[in-house]
């Protein structure tokens, strides 16, 4: 049986890759615009890829705190944070998508 940190591992991983490419594929379009302020100074100072991991991992962290504030276990913490940054990132795939397609303004 596949555990839930697992499946919450590749939903980060599909999410990032399917962010990653989609905001590529959004840039190349030309009307690209970061959502997050943070992560549009990361993307500048550090570039598209690292800026993008920089702002997942501080994403990560935001969530996480409060979960271990409210006593969490690390496995769920880290299932939490590993979901949570997914299913964002997949929203954003959707969202640079749309965007790319002219479906978003």
């Amino acid at each position: 049986m596949v555990s839930r940190l697992a499946v919450a591992a590749a939903l980060l991983v599909v999410g990032a890759a399917a962010d990653a490419g989609s905001t590529y594929v959004a840039i190349a379009g030309g009307e690209y615009v970061e959502g997050s302020p943070i992560g549009s100074a990361f993307i500048t100072r550090f570039g598209l890829v690292p800026g993008m991991a920089l702002t997942k991992v501080l994403g990560m962290v935001v969530i996480g705190v409060p979960v271990a504030i409210a006593g969490g276990t690390r496995r769920l913490i880290a299932t939490v944070m590993c979901a949570g940054i997914g299913l964002i990132s997949l929203g954003v795939a959707a969202r640079n998508l749309l965007l790319f397609a002219g479906f978003w303004t």
